[in-house]
């Protein structure tokens, strides 16, 4: 339980109950045509507070002050205007953390949770007993996901996370600071495009979750993506492979001799990403992986 639920505790309230708050909250979604309305509106006041989904279904009568009330009305203001549900109250669970986001940043997906896991599963079957991993580099951090997790799961001596956006490096930085007890290596943020921000470094584990939807697809994305996620974290050039093909290009001077190369990407181009990679000749050990689902959604591939 957060410090704002435990602050609450000490304080009186002016606002009102919880049961009386998601009674609120219900009649305003309802009336927007959400559907499970009732259920949306404990999980707003439970993500505002930082609690598990069924706190406020056993905490019915804990009274909520002004400025949570003023925040749960918020979110679902922004609900109803169509607004995903990380966005309107402002934080997305990922593996064991949660961030905080913005339209700044993609919300991270389930999938890129199973990337991080195949990151770490790999590295922990090569390395050498008690040995740190080295450095990993997370191109397109967006909220930091992939280098936070990386960085409290894994044994890396360091992760460094770029970014074109200096919006989503800002969320980034609150996020490393928000789960900075838990870290165990230093995350460091650089600003620029693609890998340009590595310089000359050598890095164990080259991972990036990029944009790889064509521009015209965009439209065909789904409204909740399409007219909230950021554009330039989903849309990369006529083919969708701008971005993926500039970091299989360039990051074999990055990577060390053995290094992991690891890229999200569609499933619709999976085949054509690790083609990219064997035609490089800088690779080898080249593979796709599948998601929870069947779907091809990672490429895989080993510095020669």
């Amino acid at each position: 339980m957060n410090d704002l639920l435990s602050a609450q505790r000490s304080t009186v309230s002016d606002g009102m109950s919880v049961r009386e708050a998601v009674e609120e909250l219900t009649v305003t979604l309802a009336s927007a045509g959400i559907p499970d309305a009732a259920r949306i509106g404990a999980d707003v006041i439970a993500a505002l507070l930082g609690v598990a989904r069924s706190w406020p279904l056993v905490n019915r009568d804990f009274n909520l002050d002004a400025g949570l009330l003023m925040a749960a009305r918020e979110a679902a203001q922004k609900l109803t205007s169509g607004a995903p549900f990380a966005y309107a109250v402002g934080t997305a669970p990922f593996r064991h953390l949660t961030l905080e986001v913005d339209e700044s940043v993609l919300i991270p997906r389930p999938e890129t949770e199973m990337l991080v896991e195949a990151i770490l599963a790999r590295m922990s079957a090569e390395a050498v007993a008690d040995a740190d991993w080295g450095t990993a580099a997370d191109i397109g951090t967006g909220s930091g996901a992939i280098a936070l997790a990386l960085a409290c799961e894994g044994r890396f001596e360091r992760i460094i996370a770029t970014d074109v956006s200096l919006d989503a490096l800002s969320v980034a930085r609150r996020n490393i600071e928000r789960n900075r007890s838990r870290l165990r290596a230093p995350v460091e943020l650089r600003h620029g495009s693609s890998i340009s921000p590595l310089g000359a470094e050598r890095v164990r584990v080259l991972v990036s979750n990029p944009p790889y939807v064509a521009f015209s697809e965009g439209e065909a994305l789904p409204p909740s993506v399409r007219d909230w996620e950021p554009p330039a974290a989903l849309l990369s050039g006529a083919d969708g492979m701008a971005v993926t093909a500039g970091i299989v290009r360039d990051g074999a001077s990055i990577l060390e001799p053995c290094g992991l190369l690891v890229l999200e990407v569609d499933e619709r181009r999976a085949s054509l990403v690790a083609e990219l990679v064997m035609a490089t000749g800088n690779y080898i050990a080249v593979g796709i992986g599948f998601d929870l689902t069947g779907r091809e959604r990672f490429v895989f591939a080993t510095r020669a």
